[in-house]
């Protein structure tokens, strides 16, 4: 029976775009045979997300996502996963009322970082996620150790994200300052990768490494993780 993954989007609309163009690429790639999986997105309204996650209300949160998993449970997925990371933040109320099993960001991004060796990481994101115990704690159960920004490099990363990324601007200007923020990490911080915990961070920051620092593409790790679902790899 080939198997059907539910994708919640539209927070935001640029990387839930991404995210269906690198599973079929990663499809295509592993599968070899000219087909193309079985997805069905359900977009849900970014601006009230926002809105709810900037209140700190994640009951609100996941009680909207949760209906849009139902959802896509009625229309036959067996899995899905949350196109962003931001809303990982109610994922454990989420999961617990799921239907369908979901796909964590987070762990997908921690079994790749574990793989490449990586100990000491800086993390970008929304100040949400910055902000957030998510990323430290389940990376440090890997022994781990994740380390946010200054607070004003927080609010640099935090308002471009919101003021340009999400509205699918990506500026030469802010890809410039992210990397001198990645520099100064590099080099006060100790750290030898970058997660980034914001899906539209990997439309600007497209390379593999900057500073001379590995990036952690955590929209790539969790579509990688998705195709392992669709190949019945895990």
């Amino acid at each position: 029976m080939t198997r059907i993954l539910g994708i919640v989007g539209g927070t935001g609309p640029e990387s839930t775009v991404d995210y269906y163009r690198s599973i079929i690429e990663t499809w295509q790639q592993r599968a070899g045979d000219g087909s193309y999986p079985r997805l069905i997105i359900n977009s849900v309204e970014a601006g009230r997300i926002f809105r709810l996650l900037g209140e700190g209300d994640f009951s609100g949160v996941a009680r909207d996502i949760s209906l849009a998993v139902a959802q896509l449970a009625a229309a036959g997925a067996g899995a899905a996963l949350l196109a962003s990371n931001a809303t990982h933040l109610a994922f454990d109320e989420i999961d617990a009322g799921s239907a369908i099993p979901l796909i964590h960001i987070v762990d997908a991004a921690r079994a790749a970082a574990v793989s490449r060796g990586h100990r000491r990481l800086g993390i970008f994101g929304t100040r949400f996620v910055m902000e957030a115990p998510m990323y430290p704690e389940r990376f440090g159960a890997e022994g781990m150790t994740v380390v946010a920004p200054q607070p004003s490099e927080r609010d640099y990363i935090h308002e471009k994200y919101f003021g340009e990324l999400v509205r699918g601007q990506f500026l030469d200007s802010t890809r410039d300052g992210l990397v001198e923020i990645i520099r100064r990490m590099r080099e006060r911080d100790d750290i030898d990768a970058l997660i980034l915990g914001g899906t539209e961070l990997a439309l600007i920051l497209t390379e593999s490494s900057y500073a001379g620092v590995a990036i952690v593409n955590t929209a790539q790790t969790h579509a990688k993780a998705a195709v392992d679902w669709l190949l019945g790899s895990t």
